[in-house]
């Protein structure tokens, strides 16, 4: 999950500098705080993808990781901003592709027991 808490605390820190710089106008708290929420999911979400395409290969098949990541996906997408979408539909985003190459090169720079850890860690997770 350490993609995850690295984007996560990067979102909060430009979140909480905008408010702090006098940035909170309406126009730009209503228009850019969602962006900028709904662009923390789609790296959320992509560095989810990610894990499932990592991890089977180091844990093998798992149905608790299994629940576990659609169960990350589901929460992600319920505070997305557009609730319609979709994983399918977020897959055809370009924002989206982009975070999700982003998170794969990441991923390849990862020693693998890091990557065995997250793994491990998203196993054992209630979520």
């Amino acid at each position: 999950m350490w993609f995850m808490m690295i984007k996560n605390t990067v979102a909060v820190a430009a979140l909480a500098f905008a408010l702090t710089a006098g940035l909170s106008s309406p126009a730009f708290s209503a228009e850019n705080l969602s962006a900028e929420v709904d662009l923390t999911i789609k790296e959320d979400l992509a560095s989810v993808q990610v894990l499932t395409e990592v991890c089977p290969g180091i844990v093998g098949k798992n149905a608790k990781f299994e629940q576990n990541t659609q169960q990350l996906i589901k929460q992600y997408l319920s505070d997305y901003s557009d609730k319609s979408m979709t994983y399918d539909k977020i897959q055809q985003d370009k924002e989206y592709q982009s975070a999700l190459q982003e998170a794969r090169q990441e991923a390849k720079q990862t020693a693998k027991d890091e990557h065995q850890a997250v793994c491990n860690d998203l196993i054992t997770q209630q979520i």
